[in-house]
């Protein structure tokens, strides 16, 4: 015992013995080490710096840190736990045996130490040798050029000890509690332990069909994008409290359900499986509810990347209808629009020339809508609301239309503006009375009635720069000629401007048209009054950088939290088959067959098994309303297309959890001596 060596070889030898548990264990925290320093080697990856995007990858890769901390903790708490729970007949022994519990302590310590050391070595080294692969993957995904050259994040290296020693020292601290306070005789007979029916508690599953309802509520009746944005993580919340409620007292009440229902229970393969789980399922609910959960975590995140990221180049050719869209600020720079449009058409054509080009005069208010006025001047009463002008006669010519529009018809396109009235006014209201309109128009006010003559569906479409493309309300209008929004305008100049608007398609490739634009915009840079101008190759590669990110955090964290699932699958299986391992032999030795006893495995299986993942598809069906309203705020409007990417992910998941299946059987099946 005073040997300075024993403790150690103890240790050792304790660690290989019980491989198959410490196996899995230490294989998902070398993996998860490695997961996080290559987060960290991404967060502070100075090569990064001059990427263009590189403000987007960086904050993904922060947020995956923060989200791999915690998974990291509960991956290895709950592998751990599993872990001295089997070893605790083991433990016991020693104290029978002799060995004091300061003993036991001093080998539970280097059992810990091996551990850690093996897990961070494993992982900053695996870490170091894929972080540069995972970069290049990144860049590819978000269309940036790859950059060669190995680098090693120190910084990454400390963080990812520092992480891990602390997690490790709480899974320590953790053991030694819980053997400080067992009696020998406990952790000798710890594993034939039985557990009482438990009852169903009928307050639980109640509360878990309001919380769980709650969530649905939420995610099917949320209609406004940004909203849903607001709502998600009140509806994750209810849903996952929901979910541990059901599965604690719920699964209870469903297994004594089966049980009450004799053309079910009372055959060989389902009795012993629905006696088994009732008496277990305790102990066991909260392993499944977090399979349930995990398993949907997989499914938003890898379903909705893909969605983006499939979905780019529509969302970038909604935001940016043309390659190019010159601005001109006609309040602070006057002057006839066509001619600025003659020096955009002159410098654009000496640059390479272009496929096609068009242009409008864009009038725009920021205004309130209450009723059937829109007001200029807000407040809390109003509905806020964009409003856009364009003359008719732009319309026109836009559009292919005729229409001829009396000075008080408009036609408009009102969005997210129910109940929009035919015959409406525009006012203003002035607490000081400006000096530029006449007194005698009204005694507090100005009000122009207008009458909607056709409500249209067709808008001129413009250049959006936010990637937040679904906006509260708007209201496009097409008035009878420019002296007409002129009006509108003057009602209110703070909070109005005037545009001239130059569009046009260039001829090339993305690469070709990058370079014409950057010609022509060093031309026009020296001219004298400002051009504002968007070009949607210059904004694509943002729009690559994020949504690659977004794909590049959604495969990571879909990796992280798959490798969750598996590992408490893995470990929910392998306990159990311990558990059973005493009651299939008594099964056997009073006559049961080696046939009935693997249909008896099968059935329990089956239902323990396929539980959690057709609860994560029911989840991910009630949430897919909320998150299509969500993917809105990216420009992505075609459900059908995430309706698609969300039944891949889910067929391509159950794939890989029948695999799981099938494995976790069979060694479940050798345990219980069900596979002789």
């Amino acid at each position: 015992m005073r040997k300075s060596g024993f403790f150690p070889r103890l240790a050792l030898v304790n660690l290989m013995r019980n491989g198959r548990f410490y196996g899995p264990y230490l294989l998902a925290c070398t993996v998860t080490a490695a997961m996080y320093y290559i987060l960290q080697f991404l967060s502070w990856n100075e090569g990064l710096e001059n990427v263009r995007g590189a403000m987007y990858l960086k904050s993904f890769a922060g947020v995956g840190c923060m989200v791999a901390a915690v998974l990291s903790a509960t991956i290895l708490l709950y592998a751990n736990s599993f872990v001295m729970k089997r070893r605790r007949r083991e433990l016991g022994l020693y104290n029978i045996l002799g060995m004091e519990k300061r003993h036991i302590a001093r080998t539970c310590f280097w059992e810990t130490l091996f551990c850690a050391a093996a897990a961070l070595a494993g992982g900053i080294l695996l870490g170091i040798l894929f972080s540069k692969g995972v970069v290049l993957i990144l860049l590819k995904m978000a269309r940036v050029p790859a950059q060669f050259g190995m680098e090693v994040s120190f910084r990454g290296i400390w963080e990812t000890a520092v992480l891990f020693g602390l997690l490790f020292l709480c899974t320590l601290l953790r053991n030694l509690w819980s053997v400080g306070r067992a009696r020998p005789v406990e952790l000798l007979h710890s594993a034939s332990a039985g557990e009482r029916e438990p009852r169903t508690k009928w307050l639980l599953v109640i509360l878990g069909v309001l919380t769980l309802g709650g969530g649905y509520f939420l995610a099917i009746t949320t209609k406004n994008p940004i909203d849903a944005m607001l709502l998600f993580f009140g509806a994750v919340f209810l849903v996952i409290t929901g979910t541990y409620c059901l599965f604690t007292a719920g699964s209870v009440a469903l297994l004594k359900g089966l049980r009450a229902n004799p053309k079910f229970y009372y055959r060989t393969r389902h009795f012993t499986a629905v006696s088994g789980l009732l008496y277990r399922m305790k102990q066991n609910a909260v392993g499944l509810a977090s399979i349930c959960i995990l398993s949907t975590m997989v499914l938003v995140t890898v379903s909705t990347t893909i969605a983006m990221n499939i979905g780019l180049e529509n969302s970038l050719n909604e935001m940016f209808p043309y390659d190019i869209e010159f601005t001109q600020d006609l309040e602070n720079e006057p002057g006839d629009p066509m001619d600025h449009m003659k020096e955009v058409e002159a410098a654009v054509n000496a640059a390479g020339g272009f496929a096609g080009s068009r242009y409008y005069t864009r009038y725009w208010v920021y205004c309130g809508v209450r009723g059937g006025e829109v007001s200029l001047n807000l407040d809390q009463s109003c509905l806020r609301t964009e409003v856009e002008v364009v003359a008719a006669e732009d319309y026109n010519r836009l559009t292919g239309s005729h229409y001829i529009l009396a000075p008080d018809e408009v036609l408009a396109c009102p969005r997210n503006l129910p109940n929009f009235p035919a015959d409406f006014t525009i006012a203003a209201y002035f607490s000081d009375w400006p000096e530029d309109i006449p007194k005698e128009t009204g005694m507090d006010g100005v009000t122009l009635a207008f009458h909607v003559r056709e409500v249209i569906t067709e808008t001129i479409h413009h250049a959006v720069t936010t990637l937040l493309g679904a906006e509260d309300s708007s209201l496009f209008l097409v008035v009878a000629d420019h002296e007409t929004a002129a009006r509108i305008m003057d009602l209110d100049t703070s909070r109005s401007a005037r545009q001239f608007r130059i569009q046009m398609n260039l001829p090339g490739t993305y690469e070709e048209k990058t370079a014409q634009t950057e010609r022509a915009l060093s031309v026009l840079s020296r001219r004298d009054g400002g051009v504002s101008f968007t070009s949607k190759q210059d904004n694509a590669q943002e729009f690559y950088a994020m949504y690659g990110g977004f794909l590049f955090l959604g495969v990571f964290l879909g990796i992280l939290f798959l490798l969750a699932t598996v590992l408490i699958i893995y470990y929910k299986q392998i306990s159990e088959g311990y558990e059973d391992q005493r009651r299939y032999l008594i099964l056997r030795q009073v006559g049961m067959s080696g046939q009935e006893i693997r249909a008896s495995i099968h059935s329990q299986i089956l239902l323990v098994f396929f539980l959690p993942l057709g609860a994560a598809g029911l989840h991910i069906f009630m949430a897919f309303p909320m998150l299509s309203k969500m993917l809105e705020l990216f420009n992505l409007f075609d459900v059908k297309l995430f309706a698609l990417c969300t039944a891949g992910t889910l067929a391509a998941f159950c794939l890989i959890y029948a695999l799981v299946f099938v494995l976790t059987a069979r060694a479940y099946g050798k345990i219980v001596g069900g596979g002789n």
